[in-house]
């Protein structure tokens, strides 16, 4: 009776264990190494256990193994032995299904339900006990990792690394749960976008960029910063091609209030900034931090004046829109009522037909913008007032605002069904 008694307590010992590790398994694992400094940086005791098990996630998987297989199999030995005292040959099967049961709800769904709820707690509740183990069995980790190094040397060194497609993974998790705002996670989506945009996604275009001429004098100068609100300006000589330098209206101010009347602005100009379309933002946010200016003239791939490009408009790619005292914030899509609808040309297909009562066709081969769409259809540049069908969804298009060739604004005007009463105006 007292064989018995043992081998039940040991069963039961065993069975503990089994959930002991299955439970470590998953916390372990599951804990991040932010999380981990964030325990360490709190003076958390079993934080320094824990970081150093995360060190080698190797090492700690396959110390939780050896200790979680040692102990089902001597939990079914143990069960097996005692059922034979008990029920002879069918011991066997009765054993089998017993172990098989208590095993699964006790050493595996139990504890690894638990641990998934409190991964922190219980991470740190085992890292002791882990580590210790992990470190009587140096020996066969130390082995494993001989045997691992022969079968990497053809494929180079074996290395673990995070993957940008795994982080934006996880902030979508912590949007879901609520973790992360949906304000932040665009702003982290931000983040990663920046390093892959080009200074022509951001730049303004040569058709909106205001220049002032070199022959002009400072009075008529100051009047053209106070008409725009700009604090910086391109400057040229003769053609607007030949970009001579960048104005400053403290400059113009100084030289006003300093009764320079005479001062001519090729005397008061800076140095211009020129780069490549092609130019990531984030190298040229450092160049013009390094540079200590504020603007770049953008030149295409014939080296030719296509926009410029400023510090806010680079930091807006990160923030959003920044609107100072002379922004006006605009919406993109109006609704002006009786299904008409005015559109900034630049906005995309995909985003107007989320407001429209019927979707605009959007071809992505060919456009993407509403000003895209129009050209498209057109097929050569529009004039003002110039309009066009769109039989998909029985709309009418007109271009209401041009700046040079540059579409800058539509409306939309949606046909009224036959038994309307109200005729369509335009």
């Amino acid at each position: 009776m007292a064989a018995d008694a043992l081998h039940f307590i040991l069963f039961f010992i065993c069975l503990f264990l089994s959930g002991f590790f299955s439970g470590s398994e998953v916390a372990l694992i599951a804990i991040n190494r932010a999380k981990v400094r964030t325990l360490l940086i709190e003076g958390n005791r079993s934080a320094l256990a824990l970081a150093k098990l995360k060190e080698n996630t190797d090492h700690l998987l396959i110390t939780i193994l050896i200790g979680n297989n040692v102990v089902n199999v001597s939990a079914a030995t143990l069960a097996t032995a005692i059922a034979i005292d008990y029920f002879g040959d069918a011991g066997v099967g009765i054993a089998t299904g017993v172990v098989v049961i208590l095993m699964l709800v006790i050493g595996e769904i139990g504890p690894k339900t638990y641990a998934s709820k409190r991964v922190d707690s219980f991470a740190l509740l085992v890292a002791r006990p882990i580590l210790f183990l992990e470190k009587i069995l140096t020996p066969v980790l130390w082995l494993n990792d001989v045997i691992r190094k022969i079968h990497a040397a053809d494929d180079g060194s074996y290395h673990q690394e995070v993957t940008e497609e795994e982080i934006k993974e996880w902030i979508d998790v912590g949007e879901e749960t609520g973790a992360i705002e949906e304000n932040e996670r665009e702003m982290l989506f931000s983040v990663f976008r920046f390093g892959d945009t080009t200074a022509r996604v951001v730049m303004t275009p040569r058709l909106d960029v205001v220049m002032i001429d070199d022959t002009k004098n400072l009075e008529e100068t100051l009047d053209i910063f106070h008409e725009t609100g700009f604090s910086r300006i391109p400057v040229y000589h003769k053609q607007k091609e030949n970009i001579i330098g960048i104005l400053n209206v403290k400059d113009v101010f100084r030289a006003v209030h300093s009764g320079e009347s005479d001062t001519e602005i090729p005397d008061i100009i800076h140095e211009a900034y020129f780069v490549p379309e092609s130019k990531k933002i984030d190298d040229l946010l450092r160049e013009l931090q390094f540079k200590q200016t504020h603007i770049a003239i953008i030149l295409d791939e014939y080296g030719s004046f296509a926009g410029v490009v400023t510090i806010e408009d680079i930091l807006e790619e990160l923030v959003g829109d920044i609107l100072d005292e002379f922004d006006t914030e605009e919406e993109e899509i109006q609704n002006l009522g009786d299904g008409i609808y005015m559109i900034d040309a630049q906005a995309w297909v995909e985003d107007v037909n989320e407001v429209l009562e019927a979707p605009l066709p959007l071809e992505p081969d060919s456009y993407e913008t509403v000003g895209g769409l129009v050209f498209t259809h057109l097929g050569h540049i529009p004039h003002l007032g110039e309009s066009f069908e769109i039989p998909e969804i029985s709309a009418r298009l007109i271009v209401t605002q041009m700046r040079g060739r540059q579409i800058l604004k539509v409306k939309l005007i949606f046909k009224k069904k036959p038994d309307d009463s109200e005729s369509l105006t335009i």
